[in-house]
């Protein structure tokens, strides 16, 4: 285990929400695979509300779509995921959390680095794409799984 994953996972140790994950892997069908995608919930529509709210009055501020793997009951699945950068620490308000975390902590939880798949958007580029797919994403977006 790389030193970042054993600080992130004894960062979460110490959050609350954290406190029980489970640890079975979830076994899962090709045919399951968009059925289960479905239930990942509401991270690009409602990230993407707060960047569209936000990025005219916080200029640092990043909307990002990157491939993430899964905790707990999704455990070694990678899907495609969003959330917020600002500097240095990460929001995510999907699901009806309001996370505010340390991007190397958030990285490091997501396995962000290894996949090396995220989409990085400012304020005018994200204007573009909203406009041009019609949906709040993923727009270019491909992960290793389809999810």
């Amino acid at each position: 285990m790389e030193l970042s994953e054993i600080i992130a996972t004894r960062y979460l140790e110490n959050l609350e929400i954290f406190d029980e994950l489970p640890k079975k892997k979830l076994r899962v069908r090709p045919s399951e695979m968009k059925k289960l995608a479905s239930a990942f919930g509401d991270c690009y529509q409602v990230n993407g509300k707060y960047f569209l709210d936000h990025a005219y009055r916080k200029p640092n501020l990043r909307l990002v779509h990157g491939e993430v793997m899964g905790q707990g009951e999704l455990q070694g699945i990678s899907y495609g995921h969003c959330w917020c950068e600002e500097g240095g620490e990460v929001l995510d308000f999907s699901n009806g959390r309001d996370m505010k975390i340390d991007k190397r902590f958030y990285y490091a939880l997501g396995q962000i680095d290894r996949f090396n798949n995220t989409y990085v958007y400012d304020q005018p580029t994200f204007s573009v794409m909203i406009s041009k797919y019609g949906h709040w994403g993923p727009w270019e977006l491909k992960t290793k799984t389809g999810l």
